[in-house]
């Protein structure tokens, strides 16, 4: 049985809540570091938050600030208003709202999985404001044909209308117990339990009976996102001129053939300043699950100049 504290345990190092003022409310954070010191910011996969990088983070070089955010709808962030939708565009601009707060010309991202998919587009986008991006288990924007993506976004559409139709009020609410492991049953074999019980400390909200319920947006269970073509992912990666590190993980998510992703890869390798690839063990958590396989990679990528 899971022992939940409303208040993260201690890690080695240190990590300080922050929020960040948006036009629709907040987004929170964990920054580990010296917050005079710009920070690699970091975006997590979807439907999870910022707790996914609670074990990688105290293992990264303590010189190297970190801002872990929760994206809109997650974690402990505002949710976006009713009558609007989250799109991948409008998670791009949540982190252009951060960097505009803080004022940074450049920074470097570190995402994973869906968050990987985010830093890949910001970097593509804003190509002289990226120094390095991080990607875990994750690099490129999925790809569809646009008739066969269009077949099915009317039933999202409706599909999300129904979800904001809900009462807030009427949200099911759970032990802790019971969250982690709905939480574990919906990943699967992405991570472990322990891996979803970290997730679930930000995850999750305690009632005023002691039972918890869910913090993000139940619309967060629709996808509403115009997916590219083949050819727009590939202008895209050519677009991309910072320093690129990608690290899959062996047992990970894999939605592609080797032909397409080596396409891909051919073109980034030319337009990065840098590329540098590998493989580890483990599964699409790799770095909640075992964050010691990743840590020295990434760790050695951030302090080269």
């Amino acid at each position: 049985m899971y022992v939940h504290n409303e208040v993260a345990k201690p890690l080695e190092r240190q990590a300080y809540e922050v929020k960040i003022p948006v036009p629709w409310g907040h987004i929170a954070g964990k920054w580990w570091g010296s917050q005079d010191t710009k920070p690699v910011l970091c975006i997590h996969g979807h439907q999870d938050n910022a707790g996914t990088w609670d074990r990688l983070a105290p293992l990264l070089p303590h010189d190297i600030s970190l801002l872990a955010v929760d994206l809109p709808g997650h974690g402990l962030s505002s949710h976006a208003p009713l009558g609007t939708t989250y799109h991948v565009l409008d998670f791009i601009l949540t982190i252009r709202h951060i960097a505009n707060y803080y004022g940074w010309k450049r920074f470097s991202l570190l995402g994973h999985s869906y968050g990987s998919v985010l830093s890949f587009l910001y970097s593509a986008n804003f190509p002289e404001h990226v120094e390095k991006y991080v990607a875990l288990d994750t690099v490129k924007s999925f790809e569809t044909g646009p008739g066969r993506r269009l077949k099915k976004h009317g039933e999202y559409l409706d599909e999300f209308l129904k979800i904001e139709s809900l009462d807030p009020n009427s949200k099911p609410s759970y032990t802790y117990d019971e969250t982690v492991n709905i939480l574990h049953k919906s990943i699967g074999n992405w991570a472990n339990k322990e891996s979803c019980e970290i997730l679930t400390r930000r995850g999750t909200i305690r009632q005023n009976d002691g039972r918890y319920v869910f913090s993000r947006d139940p619309r967060l269970k629709i996808i509403i996102s115009l997916l590219y073509t083949k050819s727009y992912v590939l202008h895209l990666a050519a677009n991309v001129s910072c320093e690129v590190l990608n690290i899959t993980a062996k047992q990970g998510v894999n939605f592609e053939t080797p032909e397409e992703h080596q396409k891909f890869f051919e073109i980034i390798k030319k337009s990065a300043k840098r590329y540098e690839y590998h493989s580890v063990e483990g599964v699409h958590h790799v770095h909640l699950d075992h964050p010691e396989r990743v840590a020295p990679i990434i760790s050695k990528f951030l302090k080269s100049t």
